[in-house]
């Protein structure tokens, strides 16, 4: 057991993020660690995530823990934190943050009127986008000719030469039935340039590399959302109860990881007891 300990702890993927204690900030695993600082403790309040994260990871490491991998959402001075001072750890973009900025650009493009008709292939290139991000195989050249390829495919052309990699669409030729059923973009046409400045846009592409493991954020935004039930975010609390209570939080939630979920409630179960006296 201790040798299978000590492999996993040389391969440690761990997720990060920031969890604010004020309403509108923009912002199945254990939680390891968490570090809360308060913005008096700081210059201002852009550097408290990084405060946070070089403390929380440095909290890890000091533990014994060696970490490989970390997932983040696109916050620049995490970027160049990793970048600068941990080079040999792999950061990635937990990939829903990254489709969702895509996602909202292309909404806003659909909305110009010399853009009608975008609105309606949004769906579809999201959907290219996670099937780009999960078949690239770990190569952050394949991701990106992958994704580039949908200004061609919205055209109606399947097949493109220059790539070294990605030379033509994955799917089975269309019949002539479903090329008039889909809705196609005039090559050259401005609703088709609108989509081509968002797919190729130079920090998108250049942020693909970082979705090549597909690790998702999902429990760990799921345990943020726990923790309202500790700190409310409409609620003020003063620092040492917004520390203890981040205590708690963890502790719960690591205790109920491995629970089976309930599969149906009866609706004259009685209520259990609150789950701060569970804890205590």
């Amino acid at each position: 057991f201790e040798e299978q300990l000590k492999q996993l702890l040389q391969h440690f993927v761990l997720c990060g993020d920031r969890h604010c204690d004020s309403p509108g900030h923009s912002a199945k695993v254990k939680t390891v660690a968490f570090k809360v600082v308060s913005c008096n403790q700081v210059s201002s309040s852009n550097t408290m995530d990084i405060r946070g994260f070089k403390e929380a990871l440095a909290t890890i490491e000091q533990n014994g823990v060696k970490v490989s991998t970390i997932s983040t959402d696109r916050h620049s001075q995490t970027v160049k934190e990793l970048r600068v001072s941990n080079p040999e750890k792999y950061h990635e973009f937990d990939p829903w943050h990254v489709v969702k900025g895509v996602s909202k650009k292309l909404a806003a493009a659909a909305k110009r009127r010399e853009c009608e008709g975008l609105g309606e292939c949004i769906p579809f290139i999201i959907n290219h986008f996670w099937w780009c991000a999960q078949t690239c195989g770990g190569d952050a050249d394949v991701m990106k000719e992958k994704w580039v390829s949908v200004i061609h495919h919205i055209t109606n052309r399947h097949d493109w030469p220059g790539n070294r990699h990605y030379h033509c669409c994955a799917h089975e030729p269309l019949d002539e039935t479903s090329q008039r059923s889909k809705l196609w973009l005039q090559p050259g046409s401005e609703v088709h340039q609108a989509l081509v400045k968002i797919v190729k846009d130079k920090q998108l592409l250049k942020d693909l590399g970082h979705l090549t493991k597909v690790i998702h954020m999902t429990s760990l935004e799921v345990y943020h959302s726990m923790c309202l039930k500790f700190l409310p975010k409409n609620t003020h609390f003063g620092y040492d109860v917004m520390i203890h209570a981040s205590m708690l939080a963890p502790l719960n939630h690591n205790n109920n990881v491995n629970r089976e979920q309930v599969g149906e409630l009866s609706l004259f179960t009685p209520l259990s007891h609150c789950i701060l006296c569970k804890i205590l």
